[in-house]
C-alpha cells in the first residue's frame, strides 16, 4: 500500500476500484441442511459471525498521521477509545455532520480530495476454532473508502460507500485470536460519485460479518421466471456458479428444490457436474412449475429455493433464496407485472435514523415497511443508493415494488456548469460500471426489484450508456430506469421529476414509453398540496404508471442541550458550510417516524378503493376497486350516518368481492325517509322549548352544516394481514346526503326576545375609545382603528384584542420561491389598515358600529376596500359583517397572497376547542381529502403541528362553528353561515418566522385566533409544482359573516365532539 499523498494514493485513484475484493455476487444464505434453510434463522447460518459491536477507534485529521504499525496485531491500542460498529464517527463526537443537497464540501478537482482527509482506524479481535472452511469477510457499507488488514497483512481495499464488499481472508486467519484493522477515509475519488442529497457521514455504518464456505461451494446463483401466454404455468431458469478451491477435480451432486409457504416441496431437480481444480463451473437448470402462486406487491407469494451441494454422499452446504414468480415486461407502451399494467404509488427512501444517521437497524427497516403498507404505498425507490439486503427481503415478504438505484450522483458538477464532465470521461467509465454491476449482482434474486436505476442527477453520457449495457448483460428480466436519460436512449421507461401538471398532461396524451414521476410532491415542511389532483391524472391516463413522493423521512439529527431540550438539526446547525439548510427536512414522516399530515393526505390520495355517491335518497354508492390484482374479498365496509356529531345509524357489511380494476353499485341498508320523518317530529317538539336567544342549539342551526347529514364509510381489513390487524382502515369516503334529515331547516317558531341594552359612551384620554356597557358585558371600540378593541363578559375577558385584518401567514417551505416577491416587491408582510370613518348608532333595538377601512401594503397602489359592521344584539351575542374587495390597478396585483381573514387575541386559559368542520387533522384547500366533516375537540397544543422548521401550521378548513372555552366551559362561540378556515395558537406569526426550531417558538401570554375567508394553497414548490390554479388565493372580493356568543360556565355545547387524539 502506498501511504504517500498524491495521485498514487489508493483513495484518490479513480482507476483503482479495489484491491483483492471478491467479484460481486448474490447475497446468499448458507446452511448445513435443508431444514435450516426452511427455518431461515440467521443464527443457524453456516459459520456465520457478526462483527458488530465495540471496536477500538482512533480519529485522525489525515491518513498520513496514522501511528506506525497500527495494522500490526500486537499494536497497543489501549489508549484508543471505544466506538460502536455500525455507526458514523461524526455522530460519536469526531468531526461534524455536513448537509448539502447540491454542493461538494471540498474543492472540485477530481480525482483529488483534500490532504486533510479525516480518517478513522478501527481495531478489534475475533476468534476462530476451525479453519477447514474458507473464511469470507463482508462489509455491507463503509463511507467512503477503506483498507482492511487481518493479522497485520493487507486483505484488501474498496470504494463505493453503499455497496457490498467481500474479501477472502482464508490465508490470513489462524486458529484462536485474530485481529482485524480497518482504516476508513472520509473522502475518496468515489466521493465525486456520491453527491446525494443527504448528510455527509463517514465510517463503518452497516454490518460487518464473517461467514464460512466449504472449499467446494456455490459462488453465485441467479434465476429468471417466465410464464406461458396466459400467465398460468411458469418456467424457472436457475444459473449456478460452483467454485472449487481444491487441487482435485470434484464430482458434485446438486439438488435444486422449491418449497411453498408450508415447506412442502413442489418441485425438485438433480444434476451432476464435474468442477475442475481451482476453477468454476457454470450450470443452467430449467424447472417447469405448474400454476404457481404469483408474486405482486398486493399478493406477495414467496417460495424457498434450496440448492444442496453434495460430494461423496456428504452435504457440503445448502444455499437458499426466497423467490417469487413474477414477470415484468413492456407491452403497448405499458410495463406489466404478470401481464397486468400496474400503477406505482411510491416514495423515495433514504436510509436514515435521527440518532444513527444512515445506520438503520432491522427493526427500523421493518417499521418503515409496515408504515408504508399501512399508508397504501406500494413502491419504493432506493434513493439514491442500494439499501441493506434486509430491506429488500422485507419488500419481498410484505409486498413493495422496488426501483433499485445504484450509488451514483454527480449533482455538484451542475453547480460549476460541468454536468457531463465525469459521465463522458472514459477514464471514469469503469468506476461508473462497477457501481451498477455490484448492485445488480447482489440484488437480482429479489422479486420486489422490478427496475434497475442507473443513479440520480448525473447528467447523461457514455458512461451511463455503458452502465445500462452492463445491467442488461447481467439481468435482462428487469427494466432500466434513469431520469437523466430524457431521450430514453437506454431506458425502458420515460422518467421525469417534479413535472408540473400542464406538462404531465402533455406526456399523458402523447404516445411513448411508459412514464413515471420518479420524484414529485416535495414533502418539505407543511405540504405537499395537490396530491389528490395529481393522482386523479395518473389514474386517468394509461401511459402514466405512477409516481414517487420525495421523500419518506425528514433527515433531522437529534440533538440535546445541557438542559435536556431535544430538537432535530438540519443543515448549518453544526457550523457546516456551505449547506442547503433545511432542504433535508422534506419527508412524509418526521425524523422520529411519526406520520406527518402529508403522509395522511398521501394515504387518502392513493387509496385503492374509490367511492362515489349514485343516489343520495336510496343510499346507493359505487365502489371502484383500484387494486391491480386483489379483489375486495378481504375488506369489510363500515358505515355511519351522523349529524352534528350524533350517530343516527351505523352498520357493517362484507364488501362484495369486486375484481381488481372493476366497480359495482352497492346499497347502504338504511331507510333514510323513515329517519327523516322521525327527525321532523323530534325537531318540532324541541322547537317548542326554544324560549330565548340563549338556547345554544339555535346557534348550531345557523351554520352551514347545521342541518347536514353525512354518510361516512370506512373500508377496513376483515382479518389480520402480515402488515396490519383486522380493522385497519384502507380507504374512506364521506358524502353529505342531505342538507337536513327534514325537508327544510327546522328553525325556532318563536322569535327570541331581546334583552334590554344599556350603554354609555366613554372616551379615554386619547379620545378614541368608545365603551358600550351592558348588564353583563363591556364592549370597547377603538374609533381610530374602526374596530372592536375588547369584549368582557361577566367581568372576564372573552376577547383581549378585537379583530384586525390579516393577509400574511408565516412562510411555509413551499413559499420559498415566491417569498422574496411577496416581501421585497409587494411588502405583503407589512399590510396596514387605515379606518376612513367610524360611526355608532342604534338600529331596531341593536347597536351598530360601522367603519370603512383601507388595507394595503406600504408603497403599493393597490389594496382592499373593506366595510366592517359590528351588530350588538345584547350582553352575550354580537355579529361581525365584514366585506372587502381589491381596488387599484389590477395589473399590479400579486399572483397570489397568503391569506384573507381576521385575527383576534383570546385569554391564554381558553384551552378547549370544539369545532364543526374538517378534522381531525390540519387541512388546507389543496390538502384536505384525508379529513372529514364532523364535530371535533382538541387542546391548543394539539392544534399545533411541530414542523422541524417552524412555519404556518394547524389550519382547519371548511369550519362553520367554533367553540373556545376554558376547562369549565366558559368562553365564546363563533358561527359562520359559510364555511371558513381557522387556526388557534399561543404564539404570533413572527414567533414562527423568528424561530429556527420548534422549541424556540416564543409563546405569548394570550392566544391568537385566525378566522380566514381563505388561505392560499400549500403546493409543493419547495421543489416542483406550485399551487395549482384552483388553490391560488388571488386578491378577490371576500365576506365574513360571523356570529359571536358568550358561553357560560358548565356549557355542554357540542358535547358529542370527538377528541382528535383518538384518530
Amino acid at each position: 500500500m502506498n501511504t504517500s499523498y498524491g495521485a498514487e494514493c489508493d483513495w484518490q485513484n479513480h482507476k483503482l476500484l479495489h484491491i483483492d475484493r471478491l467479484p460481486g455476487r448474490s447475497y446468499i444464505k448458507r446452511w448445513k441442511d435443508v431444514q435450516g434453510a426452511l427455518r431461515d434463522d440467521e443464527s443457524e447460518q453456516l459459520g456465520f459471525r457478526n462483527l458488530n459491536g465495540s471496536w477500538k477507534f482512533l480519529f485522525l485529521e489525515a491518513p498520513e498521521l496514522s501511528p506506525f504499525g497500527f495494522e500490526k496485531p500486537d499494536f497497543d491500542d489501549g489508549a484508543w477509545e471505544d466506538i460502536e460498529v455500525p455507526s458514523h464517527w461524526q455522530l460519536k463526537g469526531h468531526g461534524r455532520p455536513h448537509y448539502t443537497d447540491l454542493y461538494y464540501p471540498f474543492p472540485v478537482r477530481p480525482p483529488f480530495v483534500p490532504r486533510a482527509n479525516p480518517t478513522g482506524i478501527y481495531r478489534r479481535q475475533f476468534f476462530l476454532d476451525d479453519l477447514s472452511r474458507r473464511q469470507i469477510l463482508r462489509f455491507h457499507g463503509v463511507d467512503s473508502a477503506f483498507h482492511v488488514w487481518i493479522n497485520g497483512k493487507l486483505a484488501g481495499f474498496s470504494k463505493g460507500s453503499r455497496l457490498l464488499s467481500e474479501f477472502d481472508i482464508t490465508s490470513l486467519v489462524r486458529v484462536g485470536k485474530n485481529v482485524i484493522v480497518v482504516r476508513v477515509y472520509q473522502w475518496s475519488d468515489g466521493s465525486y460519485l456520491e453527491d446525494q442529497d443527504m448528510w455527509w457521514l463517514s465510517g463503518i455504518f452497516r454490518d460487518v460479518e464473517i461467514y464460512e464456505v466449504p472449499l467446494v461451494s456455490l459462488f453465485d446463483v441467479s434465476h429468471e421466471v417466465s410464464f406461458d401466454d396466459i400467465y398460468k404455468n411458469a418456467l424457472l431458469k436457475v444459473e449456478l456458479q460452483i467454485e472449487n478451491k481444491t487441487e482435485e477435480v470434484r464430482e458434485i451432486e446438486c439438488v435444486i428444490s422449491i418449497y411453498d409457504e408450508n415447506d412442502f416441496c413442489i418441485n425438485k431437480k438433480r444434476i451432476d457436474t464435474e468442477v475442475g481444480a481451482f476453477s468454476t463451473s457454470k450450470e443452467e437448470i430449467s424447472i417447469e412449475v405448474k400454476d404457481p402462486k404469483k408474486w405482486s406487491a398486493e399478493i406477495p407469494n414467496l417460495y424457498t429455493l434450496a440448492i444442496e451441494l453434495s460430494s461423496k454422499d456428504s452435504i457440503l452446504e445448502v444455499a437458499s433464496l426466497r423467490i417469487g414468480f413474477r414477470a415484468i415486461e413492456i407491452r403497448q407502451n405499458n410495463f406489466l407485472v404478470n401481464g397486468r399494467a400496474i400503477k406505482l404509488k411510491g416514495v423515495n427512501r433514504h436510509d436514515f435514523h435521527p440518532d444513527s444517521g444512515r445506520y438503520v437497524t432491522r427493526r427500523t427497516m421493518l417499521q418503515d415497511v409496515l408504515l408504508m403498507k399501512q399508508h397504501n404505498i406500494n413502491a419504493v425507490r432506493t434513493s439514491h443508493y442500494p439499501n441493506h439486503p434486509y430491506f429488500l427481503e422485507l419488500c419481498d415478504y410484505f409486498g413493495l415494488y422496488v426501483i433499485d438505484e445504484t450509488d451514483l450522483e454527480t449533482h455538484g458538477f451542475e453547480w460549476i456548469d460541468e454536468s457531463t464532465r465525469l459521465v463522458n470521461d472514459p477514464e471514469w467509465m469503469p468506476a461508473f460500471v462497477d457501481r451498477i454491476e455490484r448492485m445488480v449482482l447482489r440484488d437480482r434474486n429479489h422479486p420486489s426489484v422490478i427496475m434497475w436505476s442507473l443513479g440520480n442527477e448525473s447528467s447523461m453520457g457514455d458512461n451511463l450508456k455503458a452502465m445500462a449495457y452492463r445491467a442488461r448483460c447481467l439481468d435482462s428480466s428487469r427494466l432500466i430506469h434513469y431520469e437523466g436519460d430524457a431521450q430514453c436512449e437506454v431506458t425502458d421507461v420515460y422518467s421525469t421529476m417534479y413535472t408540473r401538471m400542464p406538462r404531465l398532461l402533455e406526456i399523458a396524451k402523447t404516445e411513448g414509453k411508459p412514464h413515471i414521476l420518479c420524484e414529485y410532491a416535495h414533502a418539505m415542511g407543511n405540504g405537499p398540496g395537490g396530491l389528490a389532483d395529481f393522482q386523479a391524472i395518473i389514474e386517468a391516463y394509461p401511459r402514466l404508471q405512477g409516481a414517487f413522493v420525495w421523500e419518506w423521512i425528514d433527515h433531522g439529527i437529534r440533538r440535546k442541550d445541557d438542559k435536556g431540550q431535544e430538537w432535530f438539526e438540519y443543515g448549518g446547525g453544526f457550523g457546516d458550510v456551505p449547506n442547503n439548510g433545511n432542504f433535508c427536512i422534506d419527508g412524509l414522516v418526521f425524523p422520529d417516524r411519526k406520520p406527518s399530515p402529508g403522509l395522511v393526505e398521501y394515504k387518502k390520495a392513493i387509496e385503492p378503493i374509490h367511492t362515489s355517491l349514485i343516489d343520495a335518497e336510496k343510499l346507493i354508492i359505487n365502489i371502484d376497486n383500484r387494486y391491480d390484482f386483489l379483489d375486495l374479498g378481504h375488506i369489510e365496509l363500515r358505515w355511519r350516518i351522523h349529524t352534528n356529531g350524533v350517530i343516527v345509524a351505523e352498520g357493517e357489511m362484507h364488501a362484495p368481492a369486486i375484481p381488481a380494476r372493476q366497480s359495482e353499485n352497492v346499497r347502504i341498508p338504511f331507510d333514510l325517509e323513515s329517519s327523516r320523518k322521525n327527525h321532523i317530529n323530534a325537531t318540532a317538539e324541541k322547537a317548542k322549548d326554544l324560549g330565548n336567544i340563549g338556547d345554544y342549539d339555535e346557534l348550531l342551526f345557523m351554520g352551514r352544516y347545521g342541518n347536514s347529514v353525512f354518510l361516512e364509510i370506512d373500508y377496513v381489513l376483515a382479518e389480520n394481514l402480515l402488515w396490519a390487524k383486522a380493522g385497519h382502515i384502507i380507504a374512506t369516503a364521506q358524502f353529505e346526503i342531505s342538507s337536513a334529515l327534514a325537508s327544510q331547516k327546522q328553525r325556532s317558531t318563536k322569535k327570541p326576545t331581546q334583552s334590554p341594552v344599556l350603554f354609555t359612551m366613554n372616551y379615554g384620554r386619547s379620545g378614541k375609545k368608545i365603551t358600550i356597557l351592558g348588564e353583563d358585558s363591556v364592549y370597547e371600540f377603538d374609533s381610530l382603528r374602526g374596530s372592536l378593541e375588547s369584549w368582557t363578559y361577566k367581568q372576564h375577558k372573552l376577547i383581549e384584542k378585537g379583530p384586525s385584518l390579516s393577509f400574511w401567514r408565516a412562510p411555509i417551505d413551499n413559499d420559498m420561491h415566491i417569498l422574496s416577491t411577496w416581501c421585497e416587491k409587494y411588502f405583503l408582510h407589512l399590510f396596514q389598515e387605515d379606518a376612513r370613518e367610524f360611526d355608532l348608532r342604534k338600529e331596531n333595538g341593536e347597536i351598530v358600529a360601522g367603519s370603512m377601512i383601507w388595507a394595503a401594503p406600504p408603497s403599493q397602489g393597490w389594496g382592499f376596500e373593506c366595510r366592517a359592521r359590528y351588530i350588538i344584539n345584547d350582553d352575550r351575542r354580537w355579529r361581525l359583517e365584514l366585506f372587502g374587495k381589491p381596488s387599484g390597478n389590477s395589473a399590479a396585483f400579486p399572483e397570489m397572497i397568503p391569506r384573507i381573514g381576521i385575527k383576534l387575541r383570546l385569554p391564554l386559559g381558553f384551552d378547549v376547542i370544539r369545532w364543526r368542520g374538517y378534522g381531525p387533522g390540519e387541512a388546507y384547500c389543496d390538502s384536505r381529502s384525508a379529513q372529514r366533516i364532523d364535530v371535533w375537540k382538541a387542546s391548543i397544543k394539539q392544534l399545533h403541528t411541530p414542523y422541524i422548521r417552524p412555519q404556518e401550521n394547524g389550519n382547519r378548513y371548511g369550519t362553520d362553528a367554533i367553540f373556545i372555552t376554558d376547562r369549565n366551559g366558559f368562553g365564546l362561540a363563533i358561527i359562520s353561515e359559510k364555511p371558513i378556515e381557522f387556526s388557534y395558537h399561543d404564539y404570533d406569526v413572527d414567533a414562527l418566522e423568528n424561530a429556527r426550531y420548534d422549541h424556540e417558538i416564543v409563546h405569548t401570554p394570550y392566544c391568537v385566533l385566525n378566522l380566514d375567508f381563505a388561505q392560499n394553497g400549500i403546493g409543493s414548490n419547495s421543489c416542483g409544482q406550485d399551487q395549482l390554479p384552483p388553490y391560488r388565493l388571488k386578491p378577490r372580493e371576500f365576506d365574513l359573516n360571523l356570529e359571536f356568543c358568550a358561553l357560560d360556565l358548565g356549557t355542554s355545547f357540542l358535547e358529542n365532539a370527538k377528541p382528535i387524539g383518538e384518530y
